[in-house]
């Protein structure tokens, strides 16, 4: 199901309930009202999915636990799902070099990229990795569907955020923003180039 916020507080509201998810760590405001602007201007799709009941191998959990032990249950149901999506095993690494980051699972192949944030997620993530990748999915922090919660509220939800129609309209304005900003910036080197 498409989600679209009718307006900016609807936006920032949904960006940190799916990306803080309650971690402090990651509050960003001015990182939240970019990626609320690209939301409201239809640069970025979201769209909650349903999770289905899926089998986690006993293996699966010691492959994905050597690497963060806290994710491995939303880890394993990342790698599920993208499996479910046509991936295979051997395109589906984990905490691997992607856009100066780490992605908790990320996955390639002829048809597409996609990166998968676990739990909370650095806001800034989503239009830096959209820039590279097709999708990037958050799984957030709950129980794995195939463990039996006591209710449906604690059970792992599936966003997928997508490049939007005016994705390169917003991005572009977005970098010569950035450049602008840059450019404000002095430094005493700019002092010795002056004096020449």
């Amino acid at each position: 199901m498409k989600i679209e916020p009718n307006n900016i507080q609807e936006a920032l509201d949904l960006i940190f309930n799916v990306l803080n998810q309650g971690d402090s760590r990651y509050n960003d405001s001015e990182g939240e009202e970019i990626l609320a602007d690209f939301l409201i201007n239809k640069a970025v799709t979201i769209e909650q999915r349903e999770i289905p009941y899926v089998e986690i191998p006993p293996e699966d959990k010691t492959e994905v636990c050597y690497l963060k032990e806290v994710q491995w249950g939303e880890k394993s149901l990342a790698k599920a799902l993208l499996k479910l999506e046509g991936f295979s095993d051997s395109e589906i690494k984990f905490e691997r070099r992607f856009m100066d980051s780490r992605p908790d699972v990320i996955t390639e192949s002829e048809k597409k990229l996609i990166s998968v944030e676990c739990c909370s997620c650095r806001i800034s993530k989503i239009i830096n990795f959209l820039s590279d990748a097709d999708e990037l999915w958050i799984i957030t922090r709950g129980i794995p569907s195939w463990e039996k919660p006591l209710s449906k509220d604690y059970l792992a939800e599936w966003f997928i955020f997508q490049k939007g129609p005016n994705w390169e309209e917003r991005f572009n304005k977005l970098q010569e923003d950035k450049w602008e900003e840059l450019k404000k910036v002095h430094s005493p080197i700019d002092d010795l180039m002056s004096e020449n």
